[in-house]
């Protein structure tokens, strides 16, 4: 199977997230997606962000419409910084015989030399890019080209409709007492109601 890995802090997930992980099943001819929240982002090691078990029970309850995406807690159970390097070794062993898909933004792409082991991400790992509208492809082009060159990258290149959803706009509308109906699914409105975790 060609299983799509999709890692993020998912705070909160939201209807970005999701139409990205449809477009890159579909356009890169993936099986089945992987959502990973992770338990401390390590490019961003200062951001407070609610617990991961918290961020876990978002994901799941936004993937649960399509029956091809599932969640793993394999980053929040490890604890400390999550390196997708490290990640992907974990999965190798769950996954032996299938070929893992990484997901990532173009911007993104273009900041994994900046990374941890990366070219042990490349080595266990197809990357699929999505390029939104209004970014450099040439510029992305030349990023893809150098990868492949310095580390035999596989890969994948997806265009995809922009979403403009962030979740740091949607933090700032729950603190502002604003409606996100038209950002995040109704399950995860109720969660973050219920719980809270975006208070204060």
């Amino acid at each position: 199977m060609r299983i799509g890995v999709f890692g993020g802090t998912f705070n909160p997930p939201h209807f970005g997230h999701l139409h990205l992980a449809r477009e890159a099943m579909e356009k890169a001819a993936l099986d089945k997606m992987i959502f990973i929240p992770c338990a401390i982002p390590p490019h961003k090691p200062n951001l407070k962000i609610p617990d991961g078990e918290h961020r876990l029970s978002m994901v799941k309850l936004a993937t649960m419409g399509d029956a091809r995406f599932s969640v793993s807690d394999i980053e929040i159970e490890a604890g400390g910084k999550s390196y997708t390097a490290k990640t992907l070794e974990r999965l190798e062993k769950i996954y032996p015989h299938d070929r893992l898909c990484f997901i990532v933004g173009a911007d993104s792409l273009c900041e994994m030399e900046g990374w941890f082991c990366p070219g042990e991400i490349f080595r266990r790992a197809e990357i699929v890019v999505a390029m939104r509208g209004g970014m450099n492809e040439s510029f992305l082009d030349a990023a893809i080209s150098l990868l492949r060159q310095k580390y035999k990258a596989r890969i994948t290149k997806i265009s995809m409709a922009e979403m403009e959803i962030s979740s740091s706009e949607i933090r700032r509308r729950i603190q502002n007492g604003e409606n996100i109906a038209d950002m995040v699914c109704e399950e995860v409105i109720d969660y973050i109601e219920k719980t809270q975790i975006y208070e204060g």
